[in-house]
């Protein structure tokens, strides 16, 4: 029995994109205050403690970013299907995108587990970041797990267009990770005080929670059934190319792309270690002001699919100019208010005035990047969609090389401020959206079949 066609089958309308966006974009909130709360509480313990989850926690998801490539795959392929009104196919997929998610994790936790202490000993200059970034990793790897299981089914409400779910799991998981930071890092009810290492368990058993809560609830919710989800009757070799094929180019995308994020705070770190705690006080409010975001990228992705399922690719630069409207909106509006409040958005996350102070200019051209990016993530996002994934990766690739040349010579050859160093975000974010515009202006992904 297939789904009513209004269930699955979106529309062009400013009406669809906020339906689908906004439950994302509340999930994104919630995400990201699982890192603010890390950063706010490790601020009062120390700078290097603070600078050590910095570097642990981008590596952790420089990891999950593998898996997120995977889980971009097979939404864009679900979301195809859903243009097409076939639920069962849709279950399918999802069938073989969990298997490996969960296969993935394995091998990331065996990668951690065993290699992680060489890799920061040859890429972090100071031993107690290296020891620090380290007690961090031994628990929070322990999330792996679950945050891969994650990824399939935001992959599939995503592509169904049914997100409001992904909200509700991010609050689950936002809140227990506030009370357990809480617990777990200054030892309070009678919990040992564990610092950092508490910080990277509290985050896991966060993540385990958050996963488990996506388990139950689509076991139990009635029309999800249509999907025949987990029964796991039909795997075979084809489908598994499918995913790969299609979800390749994202992984080693996203992996490009995290890694150089990495690859910032390691420069970053060879300026020194307040310059260090002055970059991730700036992420974490760089994070909240491009939270909003992404949750019309996620929608930009899946409803582009969506149309080329339902044979409209006509329509698909229309729905892009509706989201980029949005997008650079509701940006502007937090441009403005971070402007006016930034010194009170820093004391959230930072102990002392001499850091906050430090970090003003920093901020500022953030809250630039914020913008550029509300524009041009939905670009790149439409490139995706497409089924362009390819081309998605030689675009990131062209621009990593840019960007990593930059904060290279910035902060290792030349030893410029930090907030130089923090112009890449902006130089980042506008050569993406000329490079997203181009391409689709071409056309070229019309042809490209998934």
């Amino acid at each position: 029995m297939h789904f009513a066609r209004k269930n699955l089958q979106v529309q062009a309308t400013y009406k669809d994109i906020w339906r689908i966006a906004y439950p994302i974009t509340i999930g994104s909130l919630a995400q990201t205050i699982l890192g603010i709360t890390n950063t706010a509480f490790l601020a009062r313990v120390g700078e290097m403690e603070l600078g050590s989850s910095t570097i642990g926690n981008v590596f952790y998801f420089v990891l999950v970013m593998v898996g997120m490539g995977f889980g971009i795959g097979s939404q864009i392929l679900m979301a195809r299907k859903a243009g097409e009104n076939n639920p069962q196919a849709i279950g399918k997929i999802f069938d073989h995108s969990i298997i490996l998610l969960v296969v993935l994790s394995l091998l990331i936790f065996g990668l951690v587990s065993f290699f992680s202490h060489g890799i920061l000993s040859l890429i972090i200059k100071s031993p107690h970041i290296q020891v620090g970034a380290g007690e961090f990793l031994k628990y929070r790897i322990w999330g792996i797990f679950f945050a891969m299981s994650a990824m399939a089914f935001r992959a599939f409400y995503v592509g169904i267009s049914q997100t409001r779910i992904i909200t509700y799991s991010a609050i689950v998981m936002a809140v227990l990770n506030v009370v357990l930071d809480y617990v777990l890092i200054f030892g309070h009810f009678g919990f040992p005080k564990m610092g950092l290492a508490g910080a990277g368990l509290a985050s896991a058993i966060s993540e385990a929670a958050a996963a488990g809560y996506l388990v139950v609830y689509t076991i139990f919710k009635r029309d999800i059934k249509n999907f025949r989800l987990f029964k796991f009757d039909d795997i075979n070799e084809t489908m598994f190319s499918r995913v790969v094929r299609l979800s390749a180019p994202v992984v080693l995308q996203n992996l490009i792309s995290m890694g150089s994020w990495f690859a910032f705070f390691v420069f970053i770190e060879r300026l020194g270690e307040h310059e260090l705690a002055i970059s991730n006080v700036v992420r974490s409010s760089y994070m909240i002001m491009m939270t909003p975001v992404w949750g019309y990228s996620s929608a930009a992705n899946s409803m582009v699919s969506n149309l080329i399922g339902q044979d409209r690719a006509a329509d698909v630069i229309g729905l892009l100019k509706k989201i980029v409207k949005l997008s650079a909106i509701t940006s502007l509006a937090i441009a403005l208010f971070s402007v006016v409040f930034g010194r009170f958005m820093l004391q959230l996350v930072a102990s002392g005035d001499k850091l906050v102070n430090d970090s003003m200019y920093s901020f500022y051209i953030a809250t630039l990047a914020t913008f550029v990016f509300s524009i041009s993530v939905i670009l790149f996002s439409g490139v995706s969609g497409t089924g362009a994934t390819r081309a998605a990766m030689f675009l990131e690739i062209t621009n990593i090389a840019i960007y990593l040349s930059y904060v290279f010579v910035c902060a290792v050859l030349i030893g410029t401020p930090v907030e130089v160093v923090w112009i890449s975000e902006v130089l980042y974010w506008f050569m993406m959206g000329t490079f997203s515009y181009y391409y689709l202006k071409s056309k070229r992904w019309v042809y490209i079949s998934v």
